[in-house]
């Protein structure tokens, strides 16, 4: 099956450095848990603007591990809900991430694993 992640971002701008690479991927996991917690909470509350922020974070931190799916509808959400348009999307997009994060999170786990 097709990986999530392309961790060819993360080696370019660690330049290959495995401790960096460790650290970043280890706030990846943190940063993901918050996300979550903020997507829901937002989506709970309807609190477009907190919707909009959170895209914006889970687009950025997702770009840098490679995981350009999650990113690119992040991406999409972030636009959409900045401009408070198409709001029906809004839930399958945060759907999208919520569903699709725990894979990428495993795939990243496997490749700390390999890191020597």
């Amino acid at each position: 099956s097709r990986k999530m992640i392309d961790l060819a971002y993360l080696n370019d701008i660690t330049d290959g450095d495995v401790a960096t690479k460790r650290q970043l991927i280890e706030l990846f996991f943190m940063q993901a848990d918050e996300i979550k917690q903020r997507f829901i909470v937002a989506e709970l509350s309807d609190d477009v603007d907190e919707i909009s922020r959170t895209a914006h974070i889970a687009k950025s931190t997702t770009r840098v591990m490679g995981i350009n799916d999650i990113a690119d509808k992040m991406e999409r959400l972030q636009r959409i809900s900045e401009k408070k348009e198409t709001p029906d999307e809004y839930p399958a997009l945060i759907k999208y991430y919520l569903d699709n994060i725990p894979t990428a999170i495993e795939e990243l786990k496997a490749e700390l694993a390999k890191l020597p």
